[in-house]
């Protein structure tokens, strides 16, 4: 599966002023770090171009330098779940948080996702492949949006963001 590289501007704005999905701290340097490594092609990433702006985890500066450098690392496997584990994680905070809304199929695609959080760190490279794709695929149909403002989906599913 190839995807586009979807250009989502008010997706990378929602990073401004965020905690690290890595490492917790928000000292104002957060960005939206587009994936790095062995699937960057994959995402839509070419010469001077980015990937799919929903493959993007809210990093600090510091993590963002570690995860961009480590791309070049002896395990491009493990690098590469590792980050697809934190682009997800981005997104089921936003949807938390409901700075994003789905419908229909992604939808239950995201409730499913946080009911399970705690096994994605289980999950392998290419089952988090998979999961990250879906999400783009469902920012490309427009089942996800970015809201205004929202109850935090968290009350009424039973989760915690």
């Amino acid at each position: 599966m190839n995807l586009q590289p979807t250009r989502i501007p008010k997706l990378l704005v929602l990073a401004k002023d965020r905690n690290c999905v890595h490492c917790g701290n928000n000292e104002g340097t957060t960005v939206a770090a587009h994936y790095q490594g062995q699937r960057s092609h994959s995402y839509g990433k070419g010469r001077g171009i980015k990937p799919h702006d929903a493959m993007a985890a809210h990093l600090c500066y510091r993590c963002h330098s570690e995860a961009d450098s480590s791309a070049l690392g002896n395990c491009p496997e493990a690098h590469s779940a590792r980050f697809l584990l934190l682009i997800i994680i981005t997104q089921l905070g936003l949807f938390l948080e409901g700075r994003i809304t789905a419908r229909d199929y992604a939808q239950a695609f995201l409730l499913k996702l946080c009911g399970n959080a705690s096994e994605l760190k289980e999950c392998g490279e290419n089952e988090l492949h998979h999961t990250a794709c879906r999400l783009a695929q469902c920012w490309d149909s427009g089942e996800i949006t970015i809201t205004n403002s929202g109850a935090m989906v968290s009350s009424f599913v039973g989760v915690s963001p």
